[in-house]
């Protein structure tokens, strides 16, 4: 049975997956075990309580239920599904005691973002997990990898947390759930709901000017395109397909740190991201190749959504899984290029500290972005990407021209913000049950916590050239990761970036 038509950002991502401009997204997170499932005797029982929480999230997001037809036309529909085979969806990997846990979860992701999902025509959806397992070890590494058009990476962080809720609410040992016969989940009959794209929710208005504008960037001649802002140092190439990715992860005290500067200094993490790569970039690229630059920042629009309807088993707007996101562009001009430039040491490519000079510069861009942002927030829907979006009518030919262009962001900033990795805190008015039998508000030694995360994309080929993706666990800290289309952008380049954020971040830290 069809649910729906594909909304926009829907067949968007769809048709960059059907050109192989992209292919998967990736959020990780490192669960602590509740001892008695620890064990390695205890090994049903935890894939079990694993199953089982799945099945209960599977059952609050109906986006995780769905399949879809037509694929590969220019209108592709969600379909309702009599089944799932959890085999598909549900992958362990258990590691000998002498492999290294840590890296067989970074090549496991790596590996993942890279990986087509199974044929679209099985009518499963397109999402798994891939849990990570050693020994007795108390902890387990727990990978979601999914299709874009399924849902976005706020659609992930909300997966994350609602199976971190399930595993807490399971009744200790009771792990019969309708409809689960062995691994296949036998779905309700009744057509699940399913979250609207918000441009049937929400007017999108577009002002003539703003439109006429990105109409004339759309269809210019190249020849006549003189933004020395886009990234012509990076041309857009498509394959050989390889993503390059590199993570760092910061601890809490430093992040508190960094957190502290940027409100001293009114700004955000994400407004801090899009300076600091501004700085490396201009250290890297000559003033010849890249005279100036512009970025992207990736933005959530669930605050602009009307309540869920009634009966939505997801229950508030904000914990839909689906697609809500747009993006954000900033510019960086020559003179302030040139700026940054000439306070750079003479040899900037070995590694140095920021100078307070540079500091300033750093602090002032920061702050500009922030205030982009909000701006773009407080003109909530109009004038949104999403809105000229209406306008497209076949997406995969506009993806195939967007790769043929040339390219206009250096580097992109989407920022999934601050995992819950322990829902006692947020659903607080829960009671569990005490492997004794009696109830207990707060039997903490006993429940799933989450300790550390990880996000991901794949390369986007028509996208920016180095895409950042932070990510932080309440009170644990945080993980910047960043990805390149191999291809297209020298791993030098790269991981030389990468290196600067992560040494300044540190620095910065340091220094508060």
């Amino acid at each position: 049975m069809v649910l729906r038509k594909f909304g926009i950002n829907e067949k968007y991502q769809l048709a960059m997956y059907l050109l192989d401009q992209y292919r998967g997204t990736a959020l990780s997170c490192r669960h602590a075990i509740p001892p008695r499932l620890a064990p390695a005797e205890s090994r049903n029982q935890l894939e079990e309580a694993v199953k089982v929480a799945v099945v209960d999230t599977i059952m609050r997001h109906p986006m995780l239920q769905v399949g879809m037809m037509d694929a590969t036309s220019k209108t592709p529909s969600w379909i309702q599904l009599q089944s799932l085979d959890l085999t598909q969806h549900i992958k362990w990997l258990y590691i000998g005691g002498h492999d290294d846990f840590e890296q067989t979860v970074q090549e496991t992701f790596r590996v993942q973002l890279d990986d087509r999902f199974p044929d679209l025509s099985i009518k499963q959806p397109g999402w798994k997990i891939t849990v990570i397992r050693q020994g007795n070890a108390p902890i387990m590494e727990v990978l979601l990898t999914w299709n874009h058009h399924h849902f976005d990476a706020v659609g992930a962080k909300v997966f994350h947390e609602d199976f971190l809720e399930m595993l807490n609410n399971a009744e200790n040992g009771a792990y019969e759930r309708t409809g689960l016969d062995g691994n296949i989940l036998r779905l309700p009959q009744a057509p699940p709901l399913l979250p609207t794209p918000i441009e049937s929710l929400e007017r999108l208005p577009i002002d003539l000017k703003y439109l006429a504008k990105v109409f004339w960037e759309e269809t210019r001649p190249q020849f006549l395109n003189r933004d020395v802002s886009q990234a012509a140092w990076c041309p857009i190439r498509s394959s050989p397909y390889k993503t390059q990715f590199r993570a760092f992860f910061m601890d809490n005290a430093s992040l508190l740190a960094i957190l502290a500067l940027c409100r001293q200094n009114k700004t955000t993490i994400t407004g801090l991201l899009n300076g600091l790569a501004l700085i490396a970039f201009s250290s890297h690229l000559d003033s010849t190749v890249a005279p100036a630059f512009q970025s992207s920042t990736i933005m959530d629009q669930r605050r602009f959504l009307p309540p869920a309807p009634p009966g939505a088993p997801w229950v508030r707007s904000d914990r839909a899984v689906g697609n809500y996101v747009t993006q954000l562009p900033h510019r960086f001009d020559t003179e302030l290029v040139a700026r940054i430039r000439s306070k750079l040491p003479a040899d900037a490519s070995e590694g140095r500290d920021l100078s307070a000079d540079l500091q300033r510069e750093l602090w002032a861009v920061s702050v500009q972005s922030r205030l982009e942002i909000v701006c773009k927030l407080d003109a909530g829907l109009r004038n949104d990407l999403v809105g000229v979006f209406k306008h497209v009518t076949d997406w995969q030919q506009t993806m195939r021209n967007i790769a043929k262009k040339r390219r206009q962001f250096s580097w992109l900033v989407t920022n999934l913000g601050v995992l819950d990795g322990n829902t006692s805190t947020r659903l607080s008015t829960t009671t569990t049950r005490s492997p004794t039998g009696g109830d207990t508000k707060s039997d903490d030694g006993q429940r799933w916590s989450i300790g550390r995360a990880q996000f991901g994309l794949s390369a986007e080929i028509p996208a920016a050239a180095i895409e950042f993706a932070p990510v932080s666990v309440a009170g644990r800290g945080m993980c910047v990761s960043a990805n390149w289309p191999d291809c297209a952008v020298d791993v030098m380049l790269g991981e030389r970036i990468m290196a600067d954020l992560e040494r300044w971040l540190a620095q910065l830290a340091s220094q508060s």
